[in-house]
């Protein structure tokens, strides 16, 4: 099965200038869409349109989120993919297709990278950098602005249901999407002492061993390496350059990777 791996396209900022998904040259059997591709459920209408008849696995990130309330932008998400039929959200969700069971969450971060001792200093700096705690809300918590501790939360919550769906028995291969990384080893050499790292990845690295690859996005770099038998990756596009450059310049829009199928 050839998987078209793609993430952090960001079509709010790029808008027409986006750099243009061929799968004529990809030749995808199916696509990963791993968050932050456009505000709200922008994304899916592009999708549907740029991949018909092939089956689409949509995680959100954290900018579908921004200038709304989180709630309301996963029910908007996932009415659009009912109604388009082939673009399947995964919000703690499974999707299986042929022999491959695909398990999606956004998973945010547990603040943890650095350790217990770091973990609230890790907060408050996510709090005061991170623009995501300035420009997303929470319906269920009286339209206030989103905090660290509510996306700790989230990652407990995803994290549970992660651990309880790779002890399931299946037959086939697991794919595992997140938007949030994984692992330390998803940190650029630059940044792996920077306090705000916690706030793009968490150490799950006994998890990824479980599961046969491991998609991400979040941090606009290119990754690829193993833990265990299993592969991770991330191809992102990060933001416009000044220039009106590919801030990511690995970025690759016909990024195939294959995985057997029994």
């Amino acid at each position: 099965m050839r998987l078209l791996i793609l993430s952090d396209l960001h079509h709010e900022l790029w808008r027409e200038r986006a750099p243009v998904i061929d799968i004529s040259a990809s030749r995808p059997d199916a696509v990963i869409l791993a968050g932050d591709i456009n505000t709200g459920a922008k994304a899916v209408e592009w999708a549907a349109c740029t991949f018909p008849k092939i089956p689409v696995l949509y995680i959100h990130g954290n900018h579908e989120s921004y200038g709304k309330n989180l709630e309301e932008v996963q029910n908007e998400i996932e009415l659009a993919c009912y109604a388009a039929g082939n673009i399947h959200f995964l919000n703690c969700g499974e999707y299986v297709f042929r022999d491959v069971r695909f398990l999606g969450a956004t998973m945010w971060t547990d603040f943890r990278l650095f350790g217990d001792d770091d973990r609230q200093a890790a907060m408050r700096e996510a709090e005061a950098v991170m623009v995501d705690y300035k420009r997303i809300r929470l319906a269920n918590k009286g339209y206030r602005k989103l905090r660290a501790g509510d996306t700790a939360q989230f990652h407990s919550l995803h994290k549970s249901w992660l651990r309880t769906k790779l002890a399931e028995s299946f037959p086939g291969k697991t794919v595992v999407i997140t938007h949030m990384a994984p692992s330390i080893l998803s940190v650029s050499e630059r940044y792996t002492s920077d306090p705000i790292s916690a706030s793009y990845a968490s150490r799950l690295d006994e998890m990824v061993s479980q599961s046969d690859i491991w998609i991400h996005g979040h941090m606009h770099e290119s990754f690829d390496y193993r833990i265990g038998k299993c592969r991770v990756v991330c191809n992102p596009c990060g933001y416009m350059t000044r220039s009106g450059e590919i801030e990511n310049e690995q970025f690759d829009p016909n990024f195939i990777i294959e995985i057997d199928e029994i």
